[in-house]
């Protein structure tokens, strides 16, 4: 992160808006967080940061409150959720299990247990993966033949978790492992069968890694549509995480449900205003990032 930016965060967090956030709009909501690869020291911090101000809980907490079939949310409750399934979660379980704190995973379960790489793993342009998640499903795949990537193809280093890693976080009892889809396409660009096959395989696939049902949806890069939403209800899932902007009541969809993003690095300073959502509302309030992410459509 540079000095700017950490001098800026500062600022913010104590000008008293994360407070004044944290205490009025994230008092009787959920806040769910998103990760992706933070390191074991970095987690540790945030974690530090964060159990001083909020409650966190699990998603199966928050999903039976939600049913009416659970006690009562705590004030300023949160939800840590980490996308994609990468190996190196596999070293947060010391730091999870000395602060005793449940986190889900959302695994891309066409990958999971193999030495095969996400697609955009194979782009290091950034402005370059931007333009190929515009193409529609079809482009993207044949984008991605011409410069020799293919998502069934194993390499020599494994970068995602294996049965083994999933099996030892899972005997824990603090980790929950959703759907991030099989080979995380942006759904919305999929053909009905393809949007179909993504959500509801990857169900079945982490249901047999884990032995345990598989609740909750995450939609790749935050991108869905209606039609994306039925295929979920249809495949049997509870809920699913958008990108959305925002905080979850108690009455919120649980298929639209708002996560903010993190980030994997960062001072305190940086995690306090990221989770209290005020950096993430500037981001959308200067046109950097969209307030929903959703199609229309289907």
């Amino acid at each position: 992160m540079s000095i700017l930016k950490s001098l800026i965060t500062t600022d913010i967090r104590f000008s008293g808006i994360p407070y004044i956030l944290r205490r009025t709009f994230q008092k009787k909501s959920t806040t769910i967080l998103m990760f992706h690869r933070p390191s074991a020291e970095h987690l540790d911090k945030v974690l530090r940061a964060l159990k001083p101000r909020y409650n966190i809980i699990s998603f199966s907490q928050y999903l039976s409150s939600h049913e009416g079939n659970g006690d009562p949310l705590p004030p300023h409750s949160i939800i840590l959720t980490f996308d994609d399934g990468w190996a190196s979660n596999f070293s947060l379980l010391p730091v999870i299990e000395k602060h005793k704190t449940p986190i889900t995973v959302f695994l891309m379960a066409g990958i999971m247990d193999t030495h095969r790489y996400p697609w955009f793993s194979a782009v290091e342009d950034v402005k370059l993966k931007y333009e190929i998640k515009t193409l529609s499903d079809s482009e993207r795949i044949a984008l991605l033949k011409r410069k020799n990537f293919d998502e069934t193809k194993e390499y020599p280093e494994r970068i995602v978790m294996n049965r083994a890693e999933i099996e030892a976080l899972q005997a824990s009892n603090l980790v929950e492992f959703g759907s991030h889809t099989m080979f995380h396409p942006i759904l919305p660009k999929c053909t009905d069968a393809k949007a179909a096959r993504e959500i509801s395989m990857s169900k079945q696939k982490i249901e047999e890694l884990t032995g345990q049902p598989c609740r909750v949806f995450s939609f790749p890069n935050g991108e869905y549509s209606e039609r994306d939403i039925r295929i979920c209800k249809k495949a049997g899932y509870q809920a699913a995480v958008t990108l959305d902007v925002g905080y979850n009541s108690l009455k919120a969809d649980l298929f639209r449900l708002k996560r903010i993003s993190l980030g994997d690095k960062g001072s305190v300073s940086d995690v306090l205003v990221r989770a209290s959502g005020l950096w993430t509302f500037f981001k959308v309030f200067l046109g950097k990032q969209k307030l929903r992410r959703r199609h229309s459509g289907y």
